[in-house]
């Protein structure tokens, strides 16, 4: 099973790197790339949630 927690949260950091490195280059870039963060840090939240519910259920 794919541990998805750690590759959104890997998304969140590039996301950011991303937006801070494009953003003399491309318009709203810092802003995008937070955006983007913030959608992957949810995810990796929602991820982290369902796997402790399924550790929970297991152990009942």
């Amino acid at each position: 099973m794919k541990n998805w927690t750690v590759v959104f949260l890997c998304l969140f950091s590039a996301s950011i790197a991303g937006g801070m490195a494009l953003n003399s280059i491309i318009d709203y870039a810092m802003l995008a790339g937070t955006g983007l963060g913030i959608f992957c840090l949810l995810t990796a939240g929602f991820f982290q949630g369902r796997k402790m519910e399924a550790e929970m259920e297991g152990k009942q």
